[in-house]
C-alpha cells in the first residue's frame, strides 16, 4: 500500500465564498511541488488520477469547480484528456508557447465546454491571439508593482475575461486587487494549500502497459478488454470506482468490468490508461492480489458450470473480497463509492445470495476446509476442477505480467 497526496488551495468570489480549488501535484505530506524524476505530464497524470479517482472529486471540491495546470501536451492531445467539462477549469501554464496548435487547442475545449484560464499570466504581444480565447486570467501579483499592475489592468479590461489575483499576500494586496476590479482571489493570506492523502491500492506498471496494447488494436473485442482490465485488481477497482463517481453521475448501478468498458467506451479507457502508466505505479503484484484473481476466477467459474447468466459480476464478487486487506479500510468503506446492486453488496459484506454462496465456496478451498467448499449442486469434482482452472489463469496472469 502507498499513500497519495493532493495539494489543493481555495479560490475565493468577491464575496469570499469559495469559487473553486486549484489542484496541485504533490508527491509527499510537505507542501512542495517537488516532482521527483516524475516528469511534467507524469505530475498532471498523477494529480489528474489522484483526483478524480482515489480521492474523489466530490470530496475535494464539493460543488465549487476544480483548477488543473495542464502541460502543452495535455492541452493539445485530442486524446489525453477523458474528463467531463462540469465543474473543471482547464489552466494554460505560463510556459506554453502560444503556437497555432495551442490556440486550436483551446478552442477545442472551450467548444466542448470547459472553462480555460491562463496562469501566471504576465501580457506581451505574442499572447494577444489567446487573449480573447479564455475566460479567466490569473496574474501572479507579486511579479509586478503596482505600476505595472495598473498597466496589465487597462490592457484586460478591454476583453471578456475575468480577472484572478494570485499570491495575494496582505491586507493590502487584497484591497488593492478588490478595488482594481479582480473577480478571483487566491494567495496565503486568504487560505494556504491544504495537503489532503489517502492510501492507494498499487498497480502493475506491466498490467497497464498490457492494457494499453490491447486498446491500442482496433480489432480487439469487448471480451479481451475486459480479460486486460481484469489482470490487475487495481485497475478494475480504480476504472469501476471512476465511472461510478457523481463527476460521471451515471446514476444507475454498474455490476461489472464489461458494463463499464461500455459506458467508457476505448478511446476514453485508453486515455485514463494513459495516465495511470504516466503516475508511477507499483511494478510487482503482491501475493494478496494473487489470492484476490484466484478468488475472483474461481467465483466467475462456478457461475459457468452452475450455468448462472453474469457470471461477470460473480468474478467482480471475487475480486472485491480482499480489498480490506489490500487497503488496510473497512470493505464497507470501500465499495460504498461504487453503486454496485444489492445482490453484490450483500454477497460482499454479508456473504448472501448466489454469489455470496460462491465467494464463501471459494474461501473455505483457500482455508482447505472442503467440507464447506459447496456450490449449488455441483459435484466437489467440478468445484476442485474449478479451483485448479483458477490457480492456473491467476499463475498464467502473473506470469504474463
Amino acid at each position: 500500500m502507498s499513500e497519495i497526496f493532493v495539494g489543493r488551495q481555495p479560490i475565493y468570489n468577491r464575496n469570499l465564498g469559495i469559487y473553486g480549488y486549484e489542484l496541485l501535484f504533490r508527491g509527499s505530506s510537505e507542501n512542495s511541488a517537488a516532482m521527483g524524476n516524475l516528469s511534467q505530464d507524469g505530475a498532471t497524470s498523477t494529480t489528474i488520477i489522484n483526483s478524480f479517482i482515489e480521492i474523489g472529486l466530490e470530496k475535494l471540491v464539493g460543488k465549487s469547480y476544480a483548477f488543473l495546470n495542464l502541460t502543452e501536451n495535455f492541452l493539445t492531445d485530442e486524446d489525453a484528456l477523458p474528463i467531463q467539462p462540469d465543474q473543471v477549469v482547464l489552466e494554460v501554464l505560463e510556459d506554453i508557447p502560444v503556437t497555432l496548435p495551442v490556440l486550436k487547442a483551446v478552442k477545442r475545449h472551450k467548444e466542448n465546454g470547459f472553462i480555460v484560464a491562463l496562469d501566471d499570466f504576465l501580457y506581451n504581444p505574442s499572447h494577444k491571439p489567446i487573449v480573447p480565447l479564455v475566460d479567466i486570467i490569473k496574474i501572479d501579483i507579486q511579479q509586478l508593482d503596482r505600476k505595472g499592475l495598473l498597466k496589465h489592468i487597462k490592457i484586460l479590461k478591454k476583453f471578456s475575461a475575468k480577472l484572478l489575483a494570485e499570491k495575494v499576500e496582505t491586507l493590502e494586496e487584497y484591497e488593492f486587487c478588490m478595488s482594481l476590479g479582480f473577480e478571483y482571489f487566491q494567495g496565503y493570506f486568504l487560505s494556504r494549500p491544504r495537503i489532503l492523502k489517502a492510501r492507494s491500492l498499487p498497480t502493475n506498471r506491466l498490467a497497464i502497459m498490457n492494457l494499453l496494447a490491447v486498446l491500442q488494436n482496433p480489432d480487439t473485442e469487448t471480451d479481451e478488454i475486459e480479460e486486460a482490465i481484469s489482470f490487475d485488481i487495481s485497475i478494475s477497482y480504480k476504472i469501476l470506482k471512476l465511472i461510478n463517481s457523481a463527476f460521471f453521475g451515471i446514476g444507475r448501478e454498474i455490476d461489472s468490468i464489461r458494463q463499464a468498458i461500455i459506458i467508457l467506451g476505448r478511446k476514453q479507457l485508453r486515455s485514463w490508461a494513459s495516465m495511470m502508466a504516466m503516475a508511477s505505479l507499483d511494478d510487482r503484484p503482491s501475493e494478496m492480489i494473487h489470492i484476490a484473481m484466484t478468488r475472483a476466477k474461481m467465483c466467475e467459474l462456478l457461475a459457468e458450470k452452475a450455468t448462472i447468466p453474469n457470471a461477470d459480476s460473480y468474478f467482480t464478487v471475487g475480486l472485491f473480497s480482499a480489498l480490506d486487506i489490500l487497503m488496510e479500510k473497512p470493505l464497507a468503506e470501500l465499495i460504498q463509492p461504487l453503486p454496485l446492486n444489492h445482490d453484490i453488496v450483500a454477497a460482499l459484506l454479508k456473504r448472501e445470495g448466489s454469489m455470496g454462496e460462491a465467494l464463501n465456496c471459494a474461501l473455505a478451498f483457500e482455508l482447505a476446509d472442503f467440507d464447506k467448499a459447496v456450490f449449488k449442486t455441483l459435484e466437489r469434482e467440478d468445484i476442485s476442477v474449478a479451483n485448479i482452472e483458477a490457480v492456473s489463469w491467476a499463475n498464467m496472469v502473473i506470469e504474463s505480467i
